[in-house]
C-alpha cells in the first residue's frame, strides 16, 4: 500500500509526516509532495532539527509537486490541512483523502519552537492514523494476497463467479488494473478493468451485500476512471443488466452513455445486457 503526504510546499509539514510515518510504521510505501511545490527545494531546516528528536534524519529530501504517477498510484492521501483535502477531493474521491489530526498549522517562518511544536502535532496524528489503517476503508491495487477474498465476493455477488485461478491469471495480465476495497482486514469489493490499446474495459465491480450503500462502488469506480485517464486511455466501457438500475444510475451519474444492447448477454438468468461508454478525452458520442 501506498501512502502519499500532502501540504503546500513540500518543505516543512510533509517532509516531517513522510520521515516520522517510515519510522512508525515501515510497512506502507511513503512518500510526500506538495500541491504548490517547485521540484528540488531543500527542506527546512528547523524540520530537519525537529525531526532528529525523533531520530528521523530528513536531510536528504527535496520537493516535488505531486505528480501524475503518483495521482495513479497513491492508495491513500493524507493531507496536512483540511484545505488541501478540499482540493483533493474532488479529484481522487473522499474514500482515498484522510486529513491528519484536526489539520497541522504551516510553521513557515516560525522559529524552532513552532517546528516542534508542529512536530509534536504531527507524531500525535500519524499515531492516531496508524491505528485508523486497520479499521478504514481502503481502495487500493489489488494484490496476491487479496485472490481468496475477491473470489468470496464473485462467490456472493454472481451466479457464475470467476475461480481464483481466473482471477490470479487476471493480475497477472499486465493490462489489467484491479482495485480492491478492503475495511477491517475484509475485502468488501473490487473493480476490474483490462486496458488494450487506450480501450479500458470493465470486467466486474462488486460489492459484498453487508457493505453496501456506503459508497464503496462509487468509490471503486473513481479509482478506474481517474488511473484509466491518467493511463492516456481513450474511453472506458462495460456491459450492466438492463434490471440493474442502481448501477446503470451510478454509471450514468458519472458519465457513462448508452451505447447499445447486447441479447442474452448474461446467465442464470438470463438477460440483455445494455453497453455503456464513457470517452475520457472529447464529449461522449
Amino acid at each position: 500500500m501506498i501512502i502519499t503526504f500532502i501540504c503546500t510546499g513540500n518543505t516543512c509539514r510533509s517532509p516531517l509526516a513522510e520521515g516520522l510515518f517510515k519510522k512508525i510504521n515501515p510497512e506502507y510505501e511513503v512518500y510526500s509532495a506538495g500541491l504548490c511545490a517547485v521540484f528540488g527545494q531543500e527542506v527546512s531546516e528547523n524540520s530537519v532539527i525537529a525531526a532528529l528528536d525523533y531520530g528521523v534524519d530528513i536531510s536528504s529530501h527535496v520537493s516535488r509537486p505531486l505528480s501524475k504517477e503518483l495521482l495513479a498510484a497513491t492508495d491513500l492521501f493524507v493531507c496536512l490541512s483540511h484545505s488541501h483535502a478540499m482540493q483533493l477531493i474532488p479529484l481522487v474521491g473522499r474514500y482515498r483523502v484522510y486529513v491528519l489530526g484536526n489539520g497541522i498549522s504551516d510553521p513557515y517562518g516560525g522559529n524552532l519552537e513552532v517546528y516542534k511544536k508542529c512536530a509534536k502535532e504531527i507524531y500525535d496524528g500519524l499515531v492516531k492514523l496508524n491505528e485508523d489503517l486497520k479499521t478504514m476503508p481502503l481502495i487500493r491495487f489489488m494484490e496476491e494476497k487479496d485472490i481468496d477474498g475477491v473470489a468470496e465476493v464473485e462467490k456472493e455477488c454472481f451466479a457464475n463467479p470467476w475461480s481464483e485461478q481466473s482471477l490470479k491469471e487476471e493480475l497477472e495480465n499486465g493490462n489489467a488494473r484491479f482495485f480492491v476495497c478492503e475495511t477491517k482486514g475484509e475485502i468488501a469489493g473490487y473493480i476490474g478493468t483490462i486496458s488494450v490499446f487506450g480501450e479500458c474495459s470493465v470486467t466486474n465491480v462488486a460489492v459484498k451485500e453487508k457493505f453496501r450503500n456506503k459508497g464503496i462502488a462509487r468509490a471503486l469506480l473513481e479509482r478506474a476512471i481517474l488511473n484509466s485517464t491518467l493511463a492516456d486511455d481513450e474511453f472506458i466501457t462495460l456491459e450492466v443488466r438492463k434490471s440493474n438500475i442502481p448501477a446503470i444510475s451510478l454509471y450514468e451519474k458519472y458519465g457513462f452513455v448508452k451505447m447499445g444492447e447486447r441479447k442474452n448477454f448474461y446467465r442464470s438468468p438470463t438477460e440483455d445486457a445494455f453497453i455503456y461508454n464513457k470517452y475520457l478525452k472529447g464529449e461522449n458520442k
